[in-house]
């Protein structure tokens, strides 16, 4: 079956496209082998959010071990049985992935994985958090909005956030390629990019780690003394844990970075 076929599919189902569930398909099936390829496809177990018409599902069967595929849109599971219907190594599940929980998503995958998808726009950051906690998730490659990818990958500047702190901690974020607008429908008002985020050996986000992150950050034009301690921080154990980094109780969080950020965080944790 052709990406062609998988249009023909949804209109013979009647398929409706629904804004709340950011469904914005991919049809360009070269588009949809180049995400497959970048995200490790090739002989891999792999976890897609978002399953859709299974465009992109399809890209990535024919390369994966395995495919465990999520779709909360239930309209969309008897054009999913067709457009799928020849693949043995695809799993379709109906379960939302933020809801069940990251520890659920482990034990029903059962080993290590990778993901790669199109993730809704409406709830990219929490699903990339959700995986950046897994146990057994090795990397995410995913199509997010442009400036999303931008804040994600930023170093420096004011791009660089709590966002850009949290998964800098434990992963390698680059930017694969931008999609624009047109290669998507429906069409969505923005431009999207293709990352990939490489999980460092033994890293995963923890609760504490991710709400540091977030205190450190709550004001941005504040300074990080006064964000952390407006956090409950004691501020004589702070300035005095900054003054061993070789900061001022002036400095502002993106002042930092991630890795001086991670070494305040453990200095706090070891007063």
């Amino acid at each position: 079956m052709s990406v062609i076929d998988c249009e023909r599919v949804l209109i013979k189902h009647k398929f409706k496209y629904k804004k709340a569930f950011g469904q914005n398909f991919i049809f360009d099936e070269d588009l949809l082998d180049e995400i497959a390829v970048a995200g490790g496809a090739d002989g891999a177990v792999v976890v897609e959010i978002g399953a859709g018409a299974g465009t992109l599902s399809r890209a990535i069967a024919k390369r994966c071990k395995h495919l465990s595929a999520f779709e909360i849109d239930e309209t969309l599971f008897p054009i999913l049985d067709e457009t799928l219907g020849e693949f043995d190594n695809v799993k379709l599940f109906s379960n939302d992935v933020t809801a069940i929980g990251i520890e659920t998503v482990d034990m029903l995958i059962g080993e290590p994985y990778i993901v790669i998808a199109n993730l809704p726009y409406y709830i990219t950051t929490p699903l990339i958090f959700l995986f950046l906690k897994s146990e057994l998730c090795g990397s995410i490659t995913c199509l997010v909005q442009k400036e999303v990818a931008e804040r994600i990958c930023a170093k420096d500047g004011s791009d660089y956030g709590a966002l850009s702190a949290c998964v800098q901690s434990v992963a390698e974020p680059k930017i694969v390629r931008v999609v624009k607008s047109w290669d998507f429908y429906p069409q969505p008002e923005v431009d999207s990019a293709l990352i990939r985020l490489d999980r460092k050996a033994g890293a995963m986000l923890t609760d504490k780690a991710d709400k540091f992150y977030k205190n450190c950050f709550m004001q941005k034009r504040k300074t990080l003394v006064n964000n952390l301690t407006a956090a409950g921080v004691d501020k004589n154990k702070l300035v005095s844990a900054l003054n061993e980094l070789g900061f001022n109780q002036n400095a502002r969080a993106e002042e930092l970075g991630t890795q001086n950020l991670q070494k305040l965080q453990a200095l706090l944790d070891n007063q």
